[in-house]
């Protein structure tokens, strides 16, 4: 396999792209003002409403070959971890209106220098979510896209939500049944699913030490059996947290954590977040297992912990696993300056945990 090398010269940035970028982070500020506004409370940008929120730890695999052993998988180790699962709009509505669903996962005690762009020394963020590659290819794109929709959201009542996600979820099927498929339709209507029965992807690359990859989690065999039919019944308005809350009462979840290396820049670009990376070429490789053992998976002090002090930001990296590509440019930038509203709205501090006890049940 023919693995192509890190190098700054992957990235080509236009040269409107810090116009575009500025752009995008008026919008979601803006957004984030009527959510508050509508809501009484500043909230997460994207993302807002989360149904799981729980700790864990991440066992890198002993023996990894070497295009594999990069970074913090560099060697054996075990790293505490916290994970959040949320739905995909940027404010707080039934599950009825299901569409795009995320993991964000932060793992604690990383050492090795960190990006620049990163507030936090410590810890490596991976945001993910159920498809694997992105709605829009670079952050112009994505800002012509969210003014349309996201952006929206919080100016139609939520009936008018629910609706239209209903309507795309049929419009979304009706394709898939010949064959076809719409990563916009997906977006806005996605079939709801138990949240820990999903893969979650990075969709976007990011440097793997001396190569380039995307990381996804899929979630182990025996986590689905005990989950069984992954399909939820949103007649109940929080679906997703109550499955959530009720699978981890009395289960431990375990994920499969895996690299798709790139090999080729034609059929696997850095700057085009919406092309999927043919697995054919490059399969998602192990890396490591992620395990989320039994216990409360949702209390109002985690809450406030989780949303209010974290943020979940791809800056959130070590020189190794630097983000690349606009879309990641822009996230980086972007989730700053909302993180930093949200703080401020709600008067809170920030906090980067050290150990997994400073997190509370």
């Amino acid at each position: 396999m023919n693995l192509v090398p890190y190098s700054v010269d992957l990235e080509i940035t236009p040269e409107d792209e810090e116009e575009t970028i500025a752009e995008l982070r008026q919008v979601m500020l803006e957004l984030s003002a009527m959510v508050r506004q509508k809501h009484g409370m500043a909230m997460k940008g994207t993302h807002a409403k989360a149904v799981g929120l729980v700790k864990g730890c991440l066992i890198v695999d002993d023996d990894l070959p070497s295009e594999l052993a990069q970074g913090l998988f560099a060697k054996p180790a075990t790293y505490d971890a916290l994970v959040r699962y949320a739905p995909g709009p940027p404010e707080k509505l039934s599950d009825k209106a299901s569409g795009q669903r995320g993991m964000s996962i932060k793992l604690l005690g990383v050492a090795g220098p960190h990006i620049p762009e990163s507030d936090e020394t410590t810890t490596q963020d991976f945001v993910l979510a159920v498809d694997p590659a992105f709605n829009a290819s670079t952050a112009k794109s994505f800002l012509a896209l969210f003014r349309k929709t996201g952006a929206q959201t919080p100016r139609f009542p939520e009936g008018a939500i629910i609706a239209a996600s209903r309507i795309a979820r049929g419009a979304e099927a009706v394709l898939e049944a010949v064959g076809l498929e719409s990563a916009n339709l997906k977006f806005l209507g996605r079939p709801p699913r138990h949240p820990v029965s999903d893969p979650y992807y990075s969709q976007t690359p990011i440097r793997f030490g001396k190569y380039v990859g995307k990381i996804a989690v899929f979630p182990s065999e025996d986590t689905l059996k005990i989950i069984g039919a992954p399909e939820v019944d949103t007649g109940d308005d929080d679906v997703f947290r109550h499955v959530t809350q009720q699978y981890f009462l009395r289960n431990e979840a375990r994920y499969e954590v895996r690299v798709q290396l790139c090999t080729d820049l034609r059929t696997m670009p850095i700057d085009d977040a919406s092309v999927v990376w043919p697995e054919a070429d490059s399969p998602y490789r192990r890396l490591a297992t992620l395990i989320i053992p039994p216990q409360q998976a949702y209390s109002e002090a985690r809450r406030e912990y989780f949303d209010d002090g974290l943020a979940f930001n791809p800056a959130h990296a070590t020189i190794d696993h630097r983000p690349l590509g606009s879309i990641n440019r822009a996230r980086m930038e972007v989730y700053k300056h909302t993180t930093s509203y949200r703080r401020r709205s709600n008067g809170a501090a920030a906090v980067e945990p050290k150990f997994i006890a400073d997190v509370p049940d």
